[in-house]
């Protein structure tokens, strides 16, 4: 072949050709951006509605529906899904993979703002944000300081050092936990309000109409123009306190005359006249932060912490190391504030990108050392081993350009391919070897070795190529997961190819050959082993399966079906990702609805205190009021917390372990709530379960029926930990007008119910800018009036007349306990009922078991139970679905490719009698080591059909060039079976060895990706023991007597210059030595 003859005469082209290799990929290696997994872009526009006071359906049914309808009609719009709760809703938009980002956030606004005529008319301005996975939280720093109060604290965090703190490189956004809202709250005296014949609107109004700052245009004078700023703007609590209140009789409150403007000096703006009433005599003004109803802690102390997100491009260790290099210029620019690392997730990052080398260079050693018993000289190691980093450094270089990032995937594809970029160079110098034994000088042994197996390596390697492109063409999320994966092997694949067209003919024949180091006497040993198991294969067991085929064919076809029923017995299941111990757990309080937040904030207390007696608890997050939904959101209740618990990465103990010890003592702790005690997910952490079911009702409400679902799922065998997002009914009343006494007493609904919605909810009077930024002031009904119904029928109203009336004049209360929270899944309400699958039991088994419960149901027809389409168990379908698919498609893609390289259907017909037989090893193992077929096994199972076909290849294609030399069929497969046992066999062992690391799970993180070294190494090795029997005597049945040199071309056409054929050796003259 002209490539390899060009390096071979010229082999300072391989020293160029390495050097320019070796810059380029450590200059990609240096700049390409390391991150935990690969940039997925999953449109996802979040809308985050706030509504102080409004019940989970007033919210549902006046914010959400409307917004929901103009969303609907939005393109290519997937699944719209919306968590509604008390004051508060979050909308998410989901759209097609492969829409614009910035596209969607505006069609989102847009169908926003065209909603607006149906919002309440005093509703603040909704949040519109996009989620973007590929930006993470990196760390966690938390912020003290013993100077400033807690609300001071959180405007300057909100202020100052959120902005300080974004100037880090790599730094996309920032969040702050812990933090209050500063305000001035004006807490009425309902005594004096009704002594002075006033309202809370009153108050209201009087705050609102008091604090104006307009611009008041230009006055153009002879010699100047002068602008007009009209101040009429509240600066200071002080000021709030000293408004005048109109009195009962509708005159102002202050005396004396007016008198005009003068000139001379300032003038005090906010003296009154004796006597006038202010609102400092009405109420109590404070100067502090909002009613707090969220208390976070870190630790069991009270503290506030930022949450730094990294920017998509950045990378996600640098970014973290960026964040903690600048807490010193950020403690120097805010004096007397401590900044402290929390938590670094960027750390897990780092520790999974590190496994995964670990995995790399144990591989690679474990390949070294079967390389040197197998080739006997540590040069023709060399020569086989250079292919590895050859192809690795240009796969970076060729990432760089594309884009790609050093991830778990990314590297977990270089790791996989480590067997096969030995695979051509060991069939190469194998063959290269035989030549030299029989007598070729170096080099005409480098060119005619490499020559004569061409055509097999050529097959082998793009038979890895076309089993590996339908994985980077996946769709779906699982497909834009794996597309680095598939064209990281491509690359990689093509590049060894090309390295044993190269170098390895060219350092054998120039270097290795020339080698006169004798071998260590154990490698001689192994060799006179290997011998006698070959001649062992070749003398005896080979002609005995020749002898009895059908006895080898029945065997084969036992073993598989064997191995198949593994799969609808249930003892091989299907998950979407293997769990792993990530250092993570997750504590959940629900206690009965309506629960006062102060019982819920001292059991949190409590628990966290338990928490921090584990001697394994590196950092505690403790939270009430508030927890992480395990169907997505944020849910704020008085009766609900959470504690997110990290562990050391030295610990003792596994994280199974230490959240068993927790649900063994939680409950003394915190009696009488319901307690759930969880590991973090594997898919990227969290708390989201692996089991969501959605439950639906065409008629009424769904809470009875998902009652069922909930207690057939927690009868189910192998589930644990379930719960249900329909909570016991929360404590409501509704306040229910009586028009017609409305209309009498000439009073309007709409001034009762925002009287009604300040007394309890709080009313929102106007905003001021303070030197520490923007603040709220919020008039509010103080406590101790909140404590009871009766106070929401004796607050004052004032009628269109003047007078004032109460509201019991005018209302009665009527009890309607109502959800806490409510769900919905594309404007349909929705229950979920969700779980976890206990340790050791697939998460297929749990479903079919479910599935059986669920029939004995017998629901009506309007009620619908499914799996959450945004779910675990819908990536497990989609996975398994499309990875099956995949596994199709590349079976036939491989026997396309090797007709077309062939010529011929035959030849390939027989090959791939290689593969079935790998599934025996593949689900087999899987079933010994108690593994499931999920994502990564299955990228196993495709890679075997490359792996394996190559056995075959190499059989098939030797034993016709001996046929071609005059050898009979029977005689050719097995002079063929002789020959090709030893690259066969150092080839599957290599690849053995390169995987080893990833099956036994050497290094810790490598868990969830086990499975896949397990199906490898299994399908290797049933198919090396049964391939090198069963493929002969396919052979012998099914190889056409007469054997075609010319691949089908006839007699005239072989004439045809440059048409024939050079599979026997090379007929251009030679180098010489």
């Amino acid at each position: 072949m002209w490539l390899t003859r060009l390096f071979v005469q010229r082999p300072a082209l391989v020293f160029v050709m390495l050097a320019f290799v070796t810059i380029a990929g450590l200059i990609s290696y240096r700049t390409l951006v390391q991150q935990q997994t690969p940039n997925v872009d999953l449109p996802t526009v979040t809308i985050t509605v706030t509504y102080p006071g409004a019940s989970p359906t007033e919210m549902r049914d006046n914010i959400v529906r409307p917004i929901e309808d103009q969303l609907a009609g939005a393109p290519d719009l997937n699944v719209i899904n919306s968590t509604v709760q008390l004051g508060r809703a979050n909308i998410s938009a989901i759209f097609n993979l492969g829409a614009s980002t910035i596209v969607s956030l505006q069609e989102v606004e847009r169908r926003l703002q065209a909603a607006q005529s149906r919002l309440p008319n005093d509703l603040t301005t909704p949040t519109v944000q996009t989620f973007d996975p590929s930006e993470p939280t990196v760390v966690f720093l938390g912020v003290t300081a013993r100077s400033y109060s807690k609300a001071g604290l959180s405007q300057l965090i909100q202020n100052s050092i959120i902005p300080a703190v974004e100037q880090a490189p790599g730094v996309a956004n920032v969040n702050a936990y812990g933090t209050v809202t500063p305000a001035i709250e004006v807490t009425i005296n309902p005594v004096s309000l009704l002594a002075n014949n006033l309202t809370l609107n009153d108050v209201v109004n009087t705050i609102g109409s008091n604090n104006q700052r307009l611009p008041g245009g230009i006055v153009y004078q002879p010699t100047r123009e002068t602008t007009v700023d009209i101040r009429g703007d509240v600066q200071t609590p002080e000021q709030v306190t000293n408004l005048p209140l109109q009195a009962a009789s509708g005159l102002a409150a202050s005396g004396g005359a007016s008198s005009p403007v003068s000139t001379a000096g300032p003038l005090n703006p906010w003296s009154l006249a004796p006597g006038a009433l202010r609102i400092g005599d009405v109420a109590s003004i404070t100067d502090g932060y909002e009613t707090q109803r969220v208390y976070s802690y870190v630790n069991g102390k009270t503290e506030m912490y930022l949450a730094v997100q990294k920017a998509t491009e950045a990378n996600e260790v640098d970014t973290a190391k960026n964040v903690i290099a600048a807490i010193p210029r950020l403690e120097a620019q805010f004096p007397g504030i401590h900044f402290a690392v929390i938590h670094l997730s960027a750390k897990y990052t780092e520790q999974q990108i590190d496994a995964v080398f670990r995995t790399l260079l144990e591989g690679v050693v474990l390949t070294s050392l079967v390389l040197m018993l197998f080739l006997g000289s540590w040069r023709a190691a060399i020569v086989v081993l250079i292919a590895i980093p050859t192809s690795l450094l240009i796969t970076l270089t060729v990432m760089k350009l594309a884009n790609f990032t050093i991830d778990t995937v990314s590297l977990l594809a270089m790791t996989l391919v480590i067997g096969i970029l030995v695979d051509d160079s060991i069939v190469v110098l194998e063959n290269i070897e035989r030549h030299y034994k029989n007598g070729d000088p170096p080099l005409h042994a480098a060119i005619n070795g490499r020559s004569e197996i061409g055509l097999a390596a050529i097959v082998i390697t793009m038979v890895d190529v076309v089993v590996f492109l339908p994985i980077a063409f996946l769709p779906g999320v699982v497909g834009k997961f794996l597309v680095e994966f598939g064209l990281v092997v491509v690359v990689a694949t093509l590049t060894s190819l090309w390295t044993s067209f190269t170098v390895t003919p060219t350092l054998a024949g120039r270097w290795s050959l020339k080698s006169k180091w004798r071998p260590w006497a154990p490698i001689r040993a192994f060799e006179r082993g290997f011998q006698r198991a070959r001649m062992w294969y070749a003398e005896k067991l080979l002609p005995a399966g020749l002898r009895h085929p059908w006895l080898v064919v029945g065997v084969s076809v036992v073993s598989l079906v064997g191995a198949l029923s593994l799969i609808p017995l249930g003892t091989v299941g299907f998950e979407f990702i293997p769990s792993q111990d990530r250092g993570e757990l997750y504590v959940q309080v629900t206690y009965p609805t309506g629960t006062p937040l102060e019982k819920t904030n001292d059991a949190v207390q409590r628990l966290g205190d338990l928490v921090n007696t584990i001697p394994d608890v590196d950092v505690a997050t403790e939270t009430a009021g508030a927890y992480s939904s395990p169907f997505g959101g944020f849910i704020q209740q008085g009766a609900v917390g959470q504690i997110h618990v990290f562990l050391k990465d030295d610990r003792k103990r596994s994280t199974n372990d230490w959240v068993q010890w927790l649900r063994q003592r939680a409950p003394a702790v915190a009696a009488g709530a319901e307690l759930v005690v969880i590991p973090a997910g594997s898919s990227g952490g969290g708390n989201a379960q692996p089991l969501d079911y959605l439950v639906t009702s065409l008629q009424g409400d769904p809470a009875p029926y998902a009652a069922k679902v909930e207690q057939a799922l927690k009868d189910t065998t192998g589930s644990a930990n379930v719960t249900s997002s329909a909570e016991t009914l929360s404590p409501q009343v509704e306040v229910i007008f009586d028009r017609r006494a409305a209309q009498t007493l000439n009073v309007s609904i709409g001034t009762a119910s925002q009287a009604i919605r300040a007394a309890f909810g709080g009313a929102l009077a106007t905003q001021f800018e303070s030197p520490d930024g923007l603040k709220n002031v919020q008039v509010i009904y103080p406590l101790s009036n909140q404590t009871s119904l009766k106070e929401v029928l004796a607050i004052p109203i004032r009628t269109n007349n003047g007078t004032i009336i109460h509201v019991g004049d005018v209302a009665h209360l009527n009890w309607a306990p109502a959800p806490p929270v409510i769900t919905r899944v594309n404007r349909q309400s929705v229950i979920h009922i969700t779980g976890n699958v206990a340790p050791g039991v697939a998460q297929s088994n749990v479903e079919k078991a479910f599935q059986q419960r669920l029939a004995q149901l017998r629901l009506p027809a309007y009620v619908s139970v499914h799996a959450n389409p945004n779910g675990n168990q819908q990536n497990t379908r989609d996975t398994v679905i499309g990875l099956a698919a995949a596994l199709m498609l590349s079976f036939a893609l491989v026997y396309l490719l090797m007709t077309a390289l062939y010529n011929g259907y035959m030849t390939p017909f027989i090959i791939m009698f290689s593969v079935p037989v790998a599934t025996v090893g593949a689900l087999g193992a899987l079933a010994l080591a108690h593994k499931t077929l999920n994502l990564f096994s299955l990228i196993g199972t495709i890679m075997l059909v490359g792996l394996v076909t190559k056995n075959g290849i190499l059989l098939v294609d030797f034993a016709n060039i001996l046929r071609e030399r005059g050898y009979g069929k029977a005689a050719a497969i097995m002079e063929s079976a002789r020959i090709r046992f030893r690259p066969i066999v150092m080839t599957t062992v290599s690849m053995i060895a390169g995987m080893s690391p990833l099956a036994f799970a050497l290094v810790p993180g490598m868990e969830t990706r086990q499975g896949l070294g397990i199906v490898v190494i299994g399908g290797l090795a049933s198919s090396l023991l049964l391939t090198l029997v069963l493929v002969p005597v396919v052979y012998v049945w099914l190889a056409p007597e007469r054997y075609d040199s010319g691949h089908g071309l006839e007699e005239e056409e072989r004439r045809v210059p440059g048409l024939e054929l050079e599979r026997g050796g090379m007929r251009q003259p030679l180098p010489t030595e």
